[in-house]
């Protein structure tokens, strides 16, 4: 049974099952309480995975699992100390979150469990739930910040909140106690200059209180290359235009041979960096 919410692109929807098994290496389970994301990055990967015919653009649509904590108070009595990424496909925060609450009920669940956390967003509606995130024994908070250019942000990340926000709501996650971790992931490389470039996010990122970061490469999937091509080819915008150069160096930057370099230096020694594994 599919139903509006009334005022936004949102349909509320039922789900069989909560958790799901994950593909990613330091992730056991996914639990996306949302589907599609009001957020509309143009790099994601989300819809080359996920599909949905008849959606429309990705961005433009949001599913809402209605039921979906009900169907986790189930399912998590099974899986022990399980890492949950919450969430892989989509932000849990999306705008319709701070009306429905489906994240925050789902963190509950988990709170009263011995199930591990690590929760990853853009969005500063997080705060909300400090409370129970601080319940939860095994939590990494994770904040995803690619650029701290605000004119590729806007361009790249058109609905998300700004650079300026999420670097906010790290340290605030930081000052409430919670383990942090920066996901420098996709990496935008704003300039020709991209260790230097690095060291400023880190000096940001260390100054708000991140001891951990997660960096990077671009990496494209066919509908991301199609809608940055579009969003090029549609407007005249200086900001527009240079997203395939944007697009261009942030593929091809070897963040491995950079993130080296800089760690020779030892000029960050209280912050542990890594670089995810993926085939």
């Amino acid at each position: 049974m599919i139903s509006p919410l009334e005022g936004e692109p949102v349909k509320l929807i039922s789900c069989k099952t909560a958790l799901s098994k994950s593909g990613l290496y330091d992730i056991d389970y996914a639990l996306n309480p949302y589907k599609g994301c009001a957020h509309g990055c143009l790099y994601c990967y989300a819809p080359d995975i996920i599909k949905c015919e008849g959606c429309g653009e990705w961005g433009s649509w949001v599913e809402a699992r209605a039921n979906i904590s009900r169907v986790l108070k189930k399912e998590i009595q099974k899986i022990g100390d399980a890492m949950i990424g919450l969430a892989t496909v989509t932000d849990p925060y999306q705008p319709a979150e701070e009306r429905l609450g489906l994240t925050r009920a789902c963190i509950e669940v988990i709170s009263k469990s011995g199930a591990s956390l690590m929760l990853m967003t853009k969005s500063p509606l997080a705060r909300r739930d400090f409370d129970l995130l601080n319940k939860i024994d095994k939590l990494e908070f994770c904040v995803t910040i690619t650029t701290f250019d605000e004119g590729i942000a806007r361009s790249m990340e058109p609905n998300a909140p700004s650079p300026k926000a999420r670097l906010e709501l790290l340290r605030d996650a930081a000052d409430a106690g919670l383990r942090t971790t920066a996901m420098v992931s996709p990496w935008l490389v704003a300039t020709g200059h991209p260790e230097g470039e690095l060291i400023e996010m880190i000096e940001l990122l260390g100054q708000a209180g991140c001891r951990n970061i997660t960096i990077d490469r671009l990496r494209l999937r066919p509908t991301a290359v199609r809608r940055i091509r579009d969003t090029v080819q549609k407007t005249g915008h200086s900001s527009s235009r240079c997203l395939a150069s944007v697009a261009d160096m942030s593929e091809k930057t070897d963040v491995g041979k950079i993130l080296e370099s800089i760690q020779c230096e030892s000029r960050f020694p209280e912050i542990a960096f890594e670089i995810p594994k993926i085939d």
